[in-house]
């Protein structure tokens, strides 16, 4: 029905759409919503920060070639530092330099939606060139198939590491306790989560099946930071002032514990010291 260059254009549009949609989602989510040409500039540096990432990339993989890792150690080596930590980083690094000094950051909501933007923005491209490149080498149904794929795995993932970064930073930014915690939390949780994802999908000793119940939990977390901050915001219309945080919950330091010992479990063992 459509010619070659009419498909790719075609698989190329389908790739972004539900990048597009999360983050429409989410900006509707604010009570307060932000500027869109802020937004619109934090997903564009999501965009650029894959150049300096393809710079570096180049000099992990060659760190790692030295370390002569090889099995389960060379996919825990790509999972978690050759994606996870170099992706992770270069967001993280955008939300502190650029929009932590935004004037519009001026509420806790405006971390979540900015942590997603600028993670969406990563997704945008990175799913882009998986989807046109399939395309180019292998045709349309494996583009197509990718592209189902990746829309209900790795986007979402993307959109989660930025609800969680995003989540740690308003708990530095705007409650004054625990703040190098929660700064560097804001940073070691969704490296954990991207690299945690990424082992499932490049080692052979996880089901794929995995994937699916890590991302069911984590929507169902994000979902609810979503509505707890909604219900700040509500209070806020009512009252007439944006209301003070609540300190750090224990269930969330019960969490950091739990998901920094099985790191450590799984490296130990990766390693072949445990």
């Amino acid at each position: 029905m459509f010619g070659s260059q009419t498909s790719f254009a075609l698989y190329s549009l389908a790739s972004i759409i539900p990048v597009l949609l999360i983050l429409f989602y989410v900006y509707k989510r604010d009570y307060f919503p932000e500027p869109p040409r802020v937004v619109l500039t934090t997903f564009t540096l999501g965009v650029a920060s894959i150049f300096p990432i393809q710079i570096l990339i180049p000099f992990v993989e060659g760190i790692g070639e030295n370390l002569q890792l090889y099995g389960e150690e060379y996919y825990f080596y790509i999972s978690f530092i050759r994606a996870g930590f170099l992706e992770e980083l270069f967001k993280w690094l955008i939300l502190i330099f650029y929009c932590a000094r935004l004037d519009d950051f001026d509420e806790p909501m405006d971390a979540l939606v900015y942590g997603v933007a600028v993670s969406l923005g990563f997704a945008a491209y990175e799913n882009f060139e998986y989807v046109t490149s399939y395309f180019i080498n292998d045709g349309a149904n494996a583009a197509k198939n990718v592209l189902i794929h990746r829309s209900y795995t790795a986007i979402i993932l993307h959109s989660l590491c930025g609800v969680f970064m995003g989540f740690y930073l308003r708990e530095a930014i705007f409650s004054k306790e625990n703040h190098r915690l929660n700064l560097f939390l804001s940073l070691f949780y969704p490296i954990c989560l991207h690299g945690f994802y990424d082992e499932i999908i490049l080692s052979p000793a996880f089901s794929i099946f995995w994937i699916y119940i890590l991302l069911t939990l984590l929507v169902i977390r994000a979902l609810y930071l979503f509505n707890k901050e909604r219900k700040f915001q509500l209070s806020s219309l009512i009252e007439g002032s944006i209301p003070k945080l609540n300190q750090i919950q224990n269930s969330n330091i019960v969490l950091i514990i739990s998901l920094s010992l099985g790191l450590l479990i799984l490296a130990l063992k990766l390693f072949q010291y445990f």
